[in-house]
């Protein structure tokens, strides 16, 4: 199996060769630093299977998946990332990625991850199975009721940070941030930022 591993910093894609180097049947066939040369890599190379990191300087994991996957439709991806949102997974299901691995339990679960992907099969870390089932459970809590993610972003609104300066700060999409920041206008009745950050003040959320 020919692996692509996209990852901006050197010490997760090193960290991944010495993981793989002695498992048969599997063949690093290049390391790169950001979306965009995966993304040239894969118009002119075979691979197998991609294993990237969702935050990278010039796109989003998000995004890469989806432009991958329209080049390469037979492409498995497994993603990498550092957080468990169900909000963000059900995207990158929903773009078909085959595996989502937490970041900080790669060295355990990758292998297991590439194994069962490359046997056709799906793979996810057990707290983001977690993060999905909870998502999918009747909500009995006040459908007013702002989570903790939401109020990291109205946190960061009232810093008067813009939705890409959040998303940074988050490590989550630009979709996403703006997705919260609607959550939270319905919720708080607010039409724009000035006013999320009057409710925020106002009920002592800050």
């Amino acid at each position: 199996m020919k692996l692509l591993l996209v990852d901006d910093h050197a010490i997760v894609t090193d960290g991944l060769q010495v993981l793989l180097q002695n498992e048969e049947g599997f063949s690093i066939v290049e390391k790169l630093v950001s979306g965009n040369f995966a993304l040239a890599y894969l118009k002119q190379n075979e691979v197998d299977l991609m294993i990237t990191d969702y935050s990278m300087p010039d796109m989003d994991g998000l995004t890469l998946v989806k432009q991958a996957k329209a080049l390469r439709p037979d492409l498995k991806i497994i993603v990498l990332s550092m957080h468990d949102e169900a909000a963000m997974i059900k995207d990158m299901l929903s773009a078909g990625v085959d595996g989502y691995v937490l970041k900080k339990y790669a060295q355990q679960e990758l292998l297991n991850a590439i194994q069962a992907v490359g046997n056709g099969r799906q793979f996810w870390s057990a707290e983001v199975n977690r993060a999905l089932l909870t998502a999918l459970q009747p909500q009995e809590t006040n459908e007013n009721h702002i989570t903790e993610r939401e109020l990291e972003v109205l946190k960061l609104l009232a810093q008067e940070l813009t939705s890409k300066q959040i998303a940074e700060k988050l490590f989550i999409s630009e979709r996403t941030v703006e997705t919260h920041r609607k959550n939270l206008m319905r919720k708080t009745g607010a039409n724009n930022a000035i006013g999320l950050v009057r409710y925020a003040y106002s009920h002592k959320l800050l």
